[in-house]
């Protein structure tokens, strides 16, 4: 075989390599938003459409009546489709008589500032003596807004910052919580619901955690070791010597010499060499040695992540609504991050794959060109 021959075959692999790699790219590009195929079967849909859910950073220990302490709930969209949810958190304490007026739910949808999340409608205060917390709003006639509807795109993800706090009142002991979703399939070429949704929560993924009642510490007054009554000395007896003078003076002015004080009457303000001032008594920090500790309290617990321990069910309450008004803003509101999250070199790995591709179709054209000028140049 000539060389001529080998560089033109080498050419044309090049080109056919070229090729097939755009068609692959062109295939993946129509399955991102084409229809979906007759395999992917309604059966398919639902055994895919479940989002996966998560909370981190939950604190172990709540105090009551203490400031609200943060951590995040994750939602996932591992599945083939987009899918549209409401996002709720659900609490519950091992004695089952913790109440909605006991907590505070406050919730950080990324870009946006921090809002409170209110009981669910429809029984979110009654459910399995639980408390099902909604991360959005309720309007005037008692249904969940629109604006509380969120959709998740194929293949990303969510955080949601979490605030939560309880009342000085709220009862004591073990306690968890567990991530929920009320969510519905989108299909993909009307991007509406296919199915009326349904509750889901992952009890796993939750987390355990302890309300305790504040510790007092102490109230910065130590009790005094000196009892306030200084000890006499030895210079503090009367001197044997301390008798009228013999010039038979009437007055009884005792002697100048330091070691003849009034009889009986040790003096305070002068102590011997040596010994210990009565005042020190007054001061706490002469008896303990250090300064007297602050008022205050403490948690007296660990701050990790605990695993729950308490059984927590689906929710079996009056579910939401999924309008068709919310759900074409929550899928604008989704698409308008997807693209900002590609614009930051977010997405997947398909814009390698078309690099890639142009560059064995650049070398294949390439080798073409040389094969024709030699051909032309050997002609003439």
């Amino acid at each position: 075989m000539s060389i001529r021959r080998s560089l033109a075959l080498a050419g044309v692999a090049a080109l056919a390599s070229s090729l097939v790699l755009a068609g692959a790219q062109g295939a993946m590009a129509v399955g991102s938003t084409g229809t979906p195929s007759a395999a992917a079967t309604q059966a398919d849909q639902k055994s895919k459409s479940a989002l996966d859910l998560s909370v981190h950073g939950v604190p172990g220990t709540f105090i009551a009546g203490g400031a609200p302490r943060e951590f995040t709930y994750r939602i996932d969209n591992s599945s083939k489709h987009d899918d549209v949810f409401y996002p709720f958190v659900k609490l519950k304490n091992k004695q089952g008589s913790l109440e909605a007026k006991h907590l505070k739910v406050e919730y950080q949808l990324p870009g946006e500032g921090w809002q409170t999340g209110v009981a669910a409608p429809g029984g979110g205060e009654h459910d399995d003596d639980s408390v099902l917390m909604l991360l959005g709003g309720v309007g005037s006639d008692g249904d969940v807004t629109d604006d509380s509807l969120l959709v998740l795109n194929r293949g990303e993800s969510l955080t949601i910052k979490v605030r939560l706090s309880f009342t000085d009142n709220a009862p004591l002991g073990r306690a968890g919580l567990v991530p929920v979703v009320f969510a519905g399939t989108l299909d993909d070429d009307s991007h509406l619901p296919v199915d009326n949704g349904a509750f889901s929560c992952d009890g796993i993924r939750g987390a355990g955690f302890t309300i305790r009642k504040a510790t007092p510490t102490p109230t910065g007054k130590p009790t005094p070791t000196h009892t306030g009554k200084p000890t006499p000395t030895g210079t503090g007896t009367p001197s044997a010597s301390h008798t009228p003078s013999s010039s038979a003076s009437p007055t009884t002015t005792p002697t100048t010499e330091p070691t003849t004080p009034a009889p009986t009457t040790p003096v305070p303000t002068t102590p011997a060499p040596g010994t210990a001032s009565p005042s020190a008594s007054a001061s706490p920090s002469a008896s303990t040695g250090a300064p007297a500790p602050s008022g205050g309290a403490t948690d007296g617990g660990s701050d990790a992540q605990q695993p729950i321990d308490i059984p927590v069910s689906v929710p079996n309450v009056t579910p939401p609504k999924i309008t068709q008004a919310g759900v074409t803003k929550a899928k604008a509101a989704a698409d308008k991050a997807s693209k900002s999250l590609a614009t930051t070199g977010g997405g997947d790995d398909t814009t390698a794959i078309a690099a890639a591709g142009g560059a064995v179709l650049v070398a294949g054209v390439g080798t073409l060109v040389v094969l024709r000028r030699r051909k032309a140049g050997q002609q003439s």
